[in-house]
């Protein structure tokens, strides 16, 4: 098993990330995580679409989030994800919001498979272009 140092994404929280309060809305922390890992993989050598138009796609198949404090309108917040990539077919990605004072307002985990766009089953040997990438992503940035 390997883990990479953390991949980042910096956020600004705007008035459509919160509720009525000014409380980041937890729909609004799985775009930032599914933002963050798309991000990580463009930055690790393939962008999204690219994987998609070979065939394949990475969805979710388990999240999970554990919120420790809120975070509030017009805070910025780091998004780090490190990758821990197998020989089998799942990834798991975790991440934590920090604020710019490296606070964790959040965890999540996240686990991915890779599947065949087209017959949506499981790809259980990569090939080797995104082998390339995850190999990156385990190494950080």
């Amino acid at each position: 098993m390997n883990t990479c140092k953390s991949w980042e994404l910096k956020k600004k929280v705007l008035p459509q990330h919160t509720d009525h309060a000014g409380v980041v809305w937890h729909g609004t922390y799985l775009n930032w995580l599914e933002e963050s890992r798309i991000d990580s993989i463009g930055k690790a050598g393939i962008r999204y679409i690219e994987l998609l138009n070979r065939g394949f796609e990475m969805p979710v198949y388990k999240i999970e989030i554990k919120y420790l404090m809120p975070i509030m309108i017009g805070d910025e917040i780091i998004v780090k994800s490190s990758f821990i990539i197998n020989q089998g077919p799942r990834m798991k990605v975790n991440s934590k919001f920090t604020n710019l004072r490296n606070k964790i307002h959040a965890e999540a985990s996240i686990d991915i498979v890779l599947i065949n766009k087209e017959t949506f089953k499981v790809v259980r040997k990569r090939p080797l272009f995104l082998e390339h990438c995850l190999n990156n992503l385990r190494k950080g940035p």
